[in-house]
């Protein structure tokens, strides 16, 4: 990055929101919307967009979702694909083109889409499930068309395999995650904040879904990749999301084509899991599409991977990473020691 760049750049972003430079990708596997949880059995569980070998667009065509494991965060161990197209997929078997209006269409050919995308892995009562999204049809006008889904563990490991649990899409829109409250109860949430209680046996949704009220950006750019966290008696919704500077949106353009700047890691806070959640704050610039976990340590941690966008603040491109944090007041940023960067 240029000395002249990387100055703009700094008149946009808060230097307490910034990756640390020390932060280094887990391993080397293309990967995007990178999500860790600590399980009982004492492993880290990580998984993420990825791409079927010898294609370029995940979220055209891939094999399914992929999850790797390590005892420390450091020694990471493949374990392959726990969920297939090929073997375990019933209803998401579909080839479409969305640009067709959601018509069928031959597998792998030109306009065929059938992708899995930001799956996360959960660990609740002891059962493993994972929450993904996919190509699907548009079910409003002018949606580019997708929707969310559930699969359980049918072995009570994380390695699966794992079955639908609601026999087809539970959602339309992206970014599926669980959130556990302390008194077990459990809420899907999805895209840009929408929420919906899960049935004592997570067959479905026990309540009608809504979208939680929240202060938004004037204008209100993009949101997804939502995900919740309790913390220190609070509520915290996070999204990622293209903005700057707590709701500047900047953009520049390389030729005649605009570029994006940043893709970050915004959260706001509430007293309770509907909301109202009050001003966002940038957490992570650079991080966006994250969820946040506690290691072994005790310490809060955030995952990134990196957007690909011209000179980001992210130091590496779709590439699983995690990111120590600390507690700044009320808000939660990258943990900084001395010569980090």
């Amino acid at each position: 990055m240029t000395e002249k760049r990387m100055k703009m750049l700094m008149e946009f972003a808060q230097p307490e929101s910034l990756i640390p430079q020390n932060v280094k990708p887990l391993f080397d596997v293309w990967l995007r919307d990178t999500h860790i949880i600590l399980a009982r059995d004492g492993y880290y569980y990580c998984t993420g967009t990825t791409r079927a070998p010898g294609t370029e667009n995940a979220k055209l065509y891939n094999d399914g979702i992929r999850m790797w494991r390590s005892p420390d965060l450091r020694q990471w161990e493949d374990m392959g694909l726990v969920w297939s197209f090929e073997k375990d997929a019933t209803w998401q078997n579909r080839w479409y083109a969305p640009g067709g209006g959601g018509r069928e269409c031959e597998p792998f050919s030109d306009q065929a889409h059938r992708a899995v995308y930001a799956p996360e892995i959960h660990q609740i009562n002891g059962e493993f499930y994972i929450a993904a999204s996919m190509n699907w049809p548009p079910q409003e006008p002018g949606e580019e068309g997708s929707c969310t889904f559930l699969l359980k563990s049918a072995s009570g490991t994380a390695a699966g395999p794992y079955v639908d649990v609601g026999n087809g899409p539970l959602t339309h829109r992206i970014d599926a995650s669980l959130f556990v409250d302390d008194d077990g109860t459990v809420y899907y949430v999805w895209q840009d904040g929408r929420v919906a209680k899960m049935k004592r046996d997570m067959s479905g949704f026990a309540e009608d879904p809504h979208r939680v009220p929240q202060q938004h950006f004037s204008p209100e750019p993009y949101c997804e990749g939502a995900f919740i966290f309790k913390a220190r008696g609070k509520y915290h919704l996070c999204l990622a999301i293209w903005t700057m500077d707590e709701g500047d949106h900047l953009e520049y353009s390389v030729g005649s084509v605009p570029q994006k700047v940043s893709y970050d890691c915004v959260i706001a806070t509430a007293d309770s899991v509907y909301g109202p959640y009050g001003e966002r704050y940038t957490a992570i610039t650079g991080g966006g599409h994250n969820n946040f976990f506690v290691d072994k340590d005790g310490r809060l941690c955030a995952t990134m991977f990196g957007n690909p966008v011209n000179e980001s603040y992210a130091p590496f491109y779709a590439r699983p990473a995690v990111i120590p944090m600390e507690w700044k007041g009320e808000r939660v940023h990258p943990a900084r020691r001395e010569n980090d960067g």
